[in-house]
Order: structure tokens, then sequence, then C-alpha cells
């Protein structure tokens, strides 16, 4: 369901925006962001003085979600107030993956390994974007990459060592346990450990910081949202995966986004699942953003993945099997999990050469991508990511 957004610039007239509107009265809140010349410690006494309260603090961008009781009467003050650039909904996003049909779910407990788990898999799809043929030279080892979900299971065998640290943009903790599952999924596409059982990720030895910014419901705030980016762009990661997105864009996320592609972070997010033209989603469709669509184990684009001009390439999306909440693994599809095999490679040619910038990791995986036969640019972008082609490209070119 939408809503009308309402937004004031200083100096001009209200301006209408849509937005997702939360059903739950607690997260009835608004983003203001302020002047770039007002100290932070005057957002309180500002909000204040128009009947709100300051319910989480925004210093990445200058701003505060905020909860205002006479809604009306706070927004006619705040488009008068002079140090008051914006103010909008604080948007709800979603995650963005969809039950594989017949999904399958399996366990093991620690400790005890059940049947068929006495070996390690590696999943179709980290054989087909031919990961295991750079491990040789590359697997992602220390790169740090933050995971912005619905958090993920620190203590999964297939994980633990590689989840290094951990942040709740919920309740502001450093507990990021998962309640959904979709985080703990993603985390493992990315850097599940090589092990000797279980699954393998992408890029085996990379170093995972998880924000927890989406409920046990896959839905998330775009306040914690930015809470998590600025979390990470602090925790000095190269990499961010953004599986979730939402129909409409707003101003405040937007800032986030930017601010983080100015600290050289290379930003990768899921396009969507809704298919059809035209329907990449938000945060996939900013400039700043790589945009990654689903293919197939048959090498199509999935029926379900969003398409536009913004796609700019394609990773494994469906049937994908991965790590899960408790000690458990799941075959799960979307674009949710094609997003993070990309954000696998990008770890992969860091590792090979840490000096590359944001950009340059994106050309090397763009520039090298198999283009899937049948099917236009606006639903594959580049192609299909090649781990192994990326990498040697970054190594032949290094700087």
């Amino acid at each position: 369901m939408f809503s009308v957004v309402i937004a004031y610039v200083i100096a001009l007239a209200s301006l209408a925006r849509r937005a997702v509107k939360p059903t739950d009265d607690s997260h009835h809140r608004k983003i203001v962001i302020f002047d770039a010349d007002t100290d932070l410690k005057e957002h309180d006494s500002i909000v204040k003085s128009c009947g709100g309260c300051v319910k989480k603090a925004l210093p990445l961008i200058n701003a505060a979600a905020c909860v205002f009781p006479e809604e009306d009467q706070a927004m006619a003050l705040l488009a008068r107030h002079g140090e008051v650039k914006w103010i909008e909904d604080d948007t709800v996003f979603a995650i963005v993956d969809t039950p594989a049909p017949n999904a399958r779910e399996y366990v093991r407990c620690f400790g005890v390994r059940r049947p068929g788990f006495s070996t390690q898999r590696i999943s179709w799809g980290v054989t087909r974007i031919d990961a295991p043929s750079a491990w040789a030279h590359a697997t992602g080892k220390g790169v740090r990459v933050g995971v912005v979900d619905t958090g993920v299971n620190m203590s999964h065998p297939d994980l633990a060592e590689n989840v290094k640290a951990g942040f709740d943009a919920i309740s502001e903790t450093e507990g990021v346990g998962d309640d959904n599952g979709h985080g703990t999924h993603v985390a493992g596409i990315i850097a599940a450990l090589d092990n000797g059982f279980g699954v393998v990720g992408v890029a085996p030895e990379a170093h995972m910081y998880a924000v927890k910014a989406f409920d046990s419901k896959g839905k998330g705030m775009a306040s914690d949202i930015i809470q998590g980016i600025a979390w990470c762009i602090d925790q000095d990661v190269r990499i961010i995966n953004m599986s979730f997105g939402t129909v409409d864009s707003g101003k405040a996320l937007e800032l986030a986004i930017s601010k983080a592609a100015e600290a050289g972070i290379l930003l990768v997010a899921a396009s969507g699942n809704t298919g059809g033209q035209n329907t990449v989603l938000y945060p996939a469709r900013d400039p700043h953003v790589v945009a990654v669509a689903a293919s197939t184990e048959d090498d199509q684009i999935a029926a379900f993945s969003s398409s536009g001009p913004e796609v700019d390439i394609a990773g494994p999306g469906t049937d994908v099997y991965s790590t899960y909440t408790g000690q458990r693994y799941k075959t799960l599809s979307g674009t949710s999990m094609a997003c993070p095999h990309v954000t696998g490679v990008a770890a992969l040619v860091l590792s090979a050469v840490p000096r590359l910038s944001a950009k340059e990791v994106e050309g090397h995986i763009c520039e090298t991508a198999t283009a899937i036969s049948g099917f236009p640019r606006e639903q594959q972008g580049a192609g299909l990511v090649n781990a192994e082609a990326a990498v040697a490209s970054a190594v032949k070119n290094r700087p």
C-alpha cells in the first residue's frame, strides 16, 4: 500500500512523493534532513520545537528519523524552519527472494553430521560462474564485505569464522541474530567456509560485516538501512551487498548511497523479482549501484527477474542452495540470491588486486561477463558474471 509522502524544501512549496506506508504504528516515522550547516546537536531541539521527538540519529546524511504526534501541524512548522532542508516518510523496504519450487531444507547439527552432509557441496551457481577456477589465485581473503539484510547466524559452522562483526540497526545493538533466514542465506553465497562440509561461498575467505536492518518478516525502514550503511563505512568495508528493494526511492537513502560511493565502496543490489520491463527496484537502479538480474541453471534469465536499462549484470538466482538459520541449509530463488554471487566475485577481484577502486572492480566484472544468448541487455546487463575471467583481467591489468 502506498501513501503520499509530503516533502518540503527550503523556499519551495510542498512536493508530493509516493512511498510504502508501514503497517505498524511504531513505524510511522519521518526522516528530517537538515541543512548542511546545521549542527547535529541542534536536531533534537528543532524537532521538539515542532512537536516531535527524534527516534534515530542519522549523522551520515545530517538527518534524523522522527515521530510527530500532530503530523499536519508539525509538517507546516518544519516547512517554515530555515534549517530544515527536506522531510519524507521513513520508507519501508523488503527483501527480494522467492521460495524455490519444491524448496528443500536440510539440517546439520553442529558436531553431528547427518546423512548427506559428510562431504562438502559446491552449489551450481558457484560452479557456473567459474569461482572454483579462480580460487587458485584469489579466495577473497581479508576483503571486508558488508551484508545489509535480516542479520546473519554468526554461530553457523559454515559462517562463524568469516563473520567478523555485526550491528543491529533496528535495536542499535551489536547482536545480529537472523530471525528470518534471508541474510544467512545471502552470507553463505558470498563467503561460506571451505571447511569440508556444507557449502562453499564464492569468496570463501572474505570477511563479512553483518547489519540487521530487516525484521523477521523481511521488512526494513530506510532509516535503519541508512544507519547500517553508515556502520559499514565506519568498518572500512570495500563492498556492500543489498538484496532488498522498493518501488520508490527516497532522498535520504539516495544521500546515504552517495556517501558510501564517495567512501570508495562498491555497492551491489538485487534488481527485483517483479519481472516485466522497466521494473528495477531501488537501490539497484541508483547510478552508484551495480544492479544484478537472476539467471537460471539452463542459462536463461529468470522470468521473475526485474529488467530495465539499469541492469548491469546477471548472477545465478534460481534454486540456490546455501546456509540458513540454525545449523541449516536451504534452497531459495530470487535476485536476492543472484546479487551475492556478484558481490563474492568482487571480493575475489579485490583480494587479487587490493588497490583497485570500486569503479575499476565493476569494470573488470562487467567487461568479462558472458553474454546470455537470446536476451536483451535490459534483462542481463553485460551478461553472466565470470569469476575466473574477472580475476584474470584484474591481475593482467593491475595498476
